[in-house]
């Protein structure tokens, strides 16, 4: 699931109740003030959930949601959650894809078609507003006038070197490892000595070293300052280390700061005026946050239009955007480098691997435009019907793809019955069909384990066996095979009088052998 804030929530020109109306919750709601359970995991916030949320004055509410829905294939019924057009829980086999498409294509008419240019000396680049930044946003693109981002946490310092202004974010952490020193040991450094890694920081005692298990001098295990603190019979020590990370970048002339020196700023906080790279928010602060950053981006457009879109319906096209991983290291896999796997695929493989004691694949998230989503989907007919068809079915060929069909283009393609709707719900019957028990044959105990050992040849004995019942199978309508006698002299020349093969409707086959 993901949170969903009030604060958020405003800046995006809606309330927290409208946004989280129809979801189901991910994890329980508590009155902020007495720590009450008001409602628990796993509710559909209705109109009285609603109302109750109101009351308390809720400020943050933690929902399903499509983002994160583990299904594999489609959605769930629960992190989709209520139908918007009939009212009530969805049904299975809705095309909610299909849905989401139309709810944000359709009011796309409405919205302008422009591209401005702000005048002065000191004047931001052109500003993409209206289609074009919602086309922008689902293509992933990187922006007109990208606006730099901190990659890390700290406190900014701007200055200039020469003729250009630079922006150091820099941030110091306090390192420290504890050292046990117990009673018998002498200590061989003082308060505030700077140690290595393996500086002896204490000694055992000559009077203590004879006789046992414990080693004869301890290390620091760190670089850094010690700090000594007695504690009882021994002697607790301290190592501390501070360290400086430093991030740096250069500001274009024309750029205005969002920040001042001195401000501390979050990784992935925006430094100055435009609009954010979203491929650099997904390498800096993760999946999710792209995901949201271009849920606001989105709704901002069509909200300023005066147009209203419910968040599930870009949820949904978003998740097939942040839906494939770019392999980095293949392991024990049969990836390769740089190859675009889809994430549950990923998982699968590596799960598989795991098991058999291999070397799991490392991969990291990427955002895919709409059109490269589209072309990098499992099914190559759904991808074929979209764009460059020659490329997709030669290079569906070379590696021998097979497709599932289990979407709705590939089985419009090849003219079979779609699997939404009711055609859902044939599917299902059909797999479940086809997935029939493997039967239970209650055989004789003695017969489940036969043992190689106990098949000796030697021990059978064929005269009690009446060779009478093997001459023929009467369900097939064959008659018994003629086989002449055959001794020991002509066991050369064989003949066999296939004449007596004959089925009803066949002709008669005479054949000798000689």
């Amino acid at each position: 699931g993901i949170w969903i804030t009030e604060s958020e929530s405003r800046e995006m020109g809606e309330s927290l109740l409208d946004r989280v109306a129809g979801r189901y919750l991910a994890g329980d709601v508590s009155d902020p003030e007495t720590g009450d359970l008001l409602l628990e995991k796993g509710a559909l916030l209705d109109e009285s959930a609603l109302a109750t949320l109101q009351r308390h004055k809720v400020a943050q509410v933690f929902v399903r949601n499509p983002l994160t829905c583990e299904a594999r294939f489609g959605l769930c019924e629960k992190c989709y959650g209520e139908d918007l057009a009939r009212g009530g829980v969805i049904r299975m086999g809705e095309a909610v894809g299909i849905i989401a498409a139309q709810s944000i294509g359709e009011p796309g008419t409405q919205l302008t078609l422009r591209t401005f240019h702000t005048g002065g000396v000191a004047g931001a680049d052109d500003i993409t507003q209206g289609l074009p930044r919602v086309e922008e946003l689902f293509e992933a693109r990187t922006p007109k006038g990208e606006a730099a981002i901190a990659e890390i946490d700290g406190t900014v310092d701007i200055f200039w070197e020469g003729e250009v202004r630079m922006l150091r974010i820099s941030r110091t952490d306090l390192k420290r490892r504890e050292v046990e020193i117990p009673a018998g040991y002498e200590l061989t450094v003082a308060s505030e000595d700077r140690v290595q890694e393996d500086t002896i920081v204490a000694q055992r005692g000559a009077a203590e070293s004879n006789g046992s298990d414990e080693p004869d001098v301890i290390l620091a295990g760190m670089d850094g300052e010690v700090f000594v603190e007695a504690e009882g019979d021994g002697y607790s020590l301290v190592v501390r280390r501070e360290e400086t990370d430093v991030w740096e970048v250069d500001i274009p002339a024309n750029a205005r700061l969002r920040v001042d020196k001195g401000d501390v700023v979050t990784a992935g906080e925006q430094l100055t005026e435009g609009a954010k790279n979203p491929k650099e928010i997904l390498r800096i602060q993760g999946r999710e946050a792209c995901q949201l950053y271009l849920l606001g981006e989105v709704q901002k457009v069509y909200r300023s239009q005066g147009v209203d879109i419910h968040d599930k319906h870009i949820e949904v096209v978003l998740r097939q955007l942040l839906r494939r991983l770019m392999i980095r290291a293949t392991g024990d896999t049969e990836f390769l480098p740089g190859e675009l796997v889809d994430r549950f695929v990923f998982e699968d493989v590596n799960d598989a691997v795991v098991a058999k004691g291999g070397k799991p694949a490392r991969a990291e998230p990427v955002v895919l435009g709409l059109t490269k989503a589209a072309l990098n989907t499992e099914s190559f007919l759904a991808a074929a019907s979209f764009q460059e068809t020659t490329r997709v079915l030669t290079e569906a060929a070379i590696r021998g793809q097979t497709d599932d069909l289990r979407g709705l283009k590939e089985n419009v393609i090849i003219g079979k019955l779609i699997p939404v709707g009711t055609g859902f719900h044939t599917r299902l019957e059909r797999q479940n069909e086809i997935e029939v028990e493997e039967p239970d044959l209650d055989l004789p105990e003695e017969m489940e384990e036969i043992d190689d050992d106990e098949l000796e040849m030697d021990d059978l004995d064929f005269a009690d066996i009446d060779m009478s019942e093997l001459a023929g199978v009467p369900e097939l309508g064959m008659e018994p095979l003629g086989v002449s006698g055959m001794n020991d002299e002509d066991e050369d020349d064989v003949d066999i009088d296939f004449g007596s093969l004959k089925s009803d409707d066949s002709d008669d086959i005479d054949v000798e052998l000689n």
